[in-house]
């Protein structure tokens, strides 16, 4: 199986987060009543920053293949979404519904994904490709 390419790999991380961020923000009442004992406004929330998100990662895709330190940020904010959600998973099991759990277990599979693909990728990118902060 071929690897897909790092500017593939940011623009399927774009489509599921900004698609995920969208249906939160759209229907928070609907996603929190499916995910289990969540208020609307959580689901609104985390939305809009997986939109924000999002967007950024458009940005940094668009950079490529100057933007080295920009994908080690996407890296490193993707594990904290790997290791992030299980450990709320865990804490607020009770409150989670079958559907809460097996929805943020997927999500955090998918990033987990992301997030190798973007260490395969940025360890194959010359040290000198950064995105210097200011950098238009």
């Amino acid at each position: 199986m071929k690897i897909p390419s790092l500017t593939t790999t940011l623009l399927v991380n774009v489509i599921c987060s900004a698609t995920a961020g969208a249906v939160l923000v759209v229907a928070p009442t609907t996603m929190a009543g499916i995910i289990g004992e969540v208020p609307a406004w959580l689901c609104q929330f985390v939305g809009v920053g997986l939109m924000l998100f999002a967007g950024w990662v458009y940005w940094i895709s668009r950079k490529l293949p100057e933007a080295r330190a920009g994908v080690s940020w996407v890296f490193a904010l993707d594990m904290v979404w790997v290791v992030g959600v299980p450990v709320v998973m865990v804490a607020f099991a009770n409150y989670l519904t079958l559907w809460g759990h097996l929805l943020l277990g997927g999500s955090v599979l998918l990033v987990a994904d992301f997030a190798w693909l973007e260490w395969y990728w940025v360890r194959r990118m010359p040290h000198d490709s950064r995105l210097h902060a200011g950098a238009a």
